[in-house]
């Protein structure tokens, strides 16, 4: 990813947390092992912990590990190569770990190491010296080494691809970063940073985004995390005609994430509790579609907008949970963290909205007009 130094702060409370962890591993020269997803920004928070260490004004060097599928080549990239070692090695080469010397070197995909390679890597670690490949020199090494990937690297040493002993000397400060998904408050910023730097970029003069677009891009997927957001703003800042960014400028591949989980049944439910009667009365009186604009956290503006496709995605998806609730017992009439009374409320309250008095919602639902009141927790409704 590029643009590792985001001027921005994100206020998700998970990054809060992580902001706090850089600042107490930076000024050390611990090595620290990033996790989290494909283009969550882990390069990003490696960048920040080298602007926050005492190292921040020597070099910064970076090697995706991923890069290099011959060994030869992530060894000569890594520790570099005399001439003559290898067929093409014309000239002798420093490797990074000579050229961020009394620097930073950041390793992402490290998990995608060979066996010798992970060999050669843990001696540098534990000893501070290496020689080029071809080479019979000892060159002593002074780097602080950030490590990251997107795989669980515990799974690796079970599984004998990773060095247990390289694993834990890696291990000795992670942090995780969670992906987009889990911390939507970062959205909005990322967006206004994005468009700022593509209007630089792509000499536009992007000044706003609509209602419409900004409430789609904070309910998105975002499988491909921010690395995935990025290359939406800027598809979007090429494409616009106008000062103002909205849904269609948006690439069309960009999915919509209802937000509906359905909790499990209790392992040891030997006799599950039948589904309450005014909750089955209730979930059957409501459309698919409701059901998403309810419990699905998108937003009517952005429903409307959606394409056709996205749409009948949202709503087979949407059908399975409601499907999954009405045949399943009381224990699993749980939506988004949401209990009965909640579930039941919100319906309610919907209802009430849009037929504008108590009776004709009660009416719509074919439930009295009492029995709709008591899901309702304020009394400012019109009979």
């Amino acid at each position: 990813m590029k643009n590792q130094s985001l001027p921005i702060a994100l206020t998700s409370v998970p990054m809060q947390k992580i902001y706090e962890q850089i600042e107490q591993v930076a000024p050390t020269d611990t090595t620290v092992l990033i996790t989290g997803d494909t283009g969550v920004g882990k390069e990003i928070v490696a960048h920040k912990i080298h602007k926050a260490s005492l190292r921040k004004d020597k070099p910064f060097k970076i090697i995706n590990c991923s890069a290099f599928p011959d060994n030869g080549l992530l060894q000569s990239e890594l520790f570099g190569h005399e001439k003559g070692a290898f067929t093409g090695a014309t000239h002798q080469r420093k490797g990074v770990f000579e050229q961020a010397d009394t620097g930073t070197l950041f390793l992402d995909e490290v998990a995608e190491m060979s066996a010798e390679v992970q060999a050669m890597f843990l001696r540098v670690l534990e000893i501070q010296e290496f020689t080029r490949v071809g080479g019979n020199r000892t060159i002593k090494s002074d780097v602080r080494v950030l490590t990251a990937t997107n795989k669980c690297l515990e799974t690796a040493v079970k599984n004998k691809l990773f060095r247990e002993d390289l694993y834990y000397r890696l291990n000795h400060f992670p942090i995780h970063l969670p992906p987009l998904r889990e911390r939507r408050e970062d959205i909005p910023p990322l967006v206004d940073a994005f468009i700022s730097e593509f209007n630089i970029k792509h000499r536009k003069s992007v000044m706003r985004i609509s209602p419409e677009a900004h409430n789609f891009l904070k309910h998105a997927a975002w499988p491909g995390n921010i690395r995935q957001l990025r290359n939406a703003i800027e598809r979007a800042i090429i494409l616009t005609k106008t000062d103002e960014l909205t849904f269609s400028d948006l690439p069309a591949d960009v999915a919509i994430a209802p937000q509906m989980v359905i909790a499990a049944p209790p392992s040891d439910a030997s006799a599950p509790t039948p589904i309450p009667t005014e909750v089955r009365q209730i979930l059957t009186q409501i459309s698919v579609t409701e059901f998403i604009l309810i419990f699905g956290g998108i937003p009517n503006a952005v429903w409307r907008v959606l394409p056709e496709k996205t749409q009948h995605s949202v709503i087979r998806e949407a059908s399975f949970h409601l499907s999954t609730l009405l045949g399943g017992h009381q224990d699993t009439i749980r939506i988004s963290g949401m209990d009965r009374n909640q579930i039941l409320g919100k319906v309610a309250q919907r209802r009430i909205k849009e037929h504008g008095s108590l009776s004709q919602a009660a009416k719509s639902l074919g439930i009295d007009r009492r029995t709709l009141k008591t899901y309702v927790q304020t009394e400012d409704v019109n009979e």
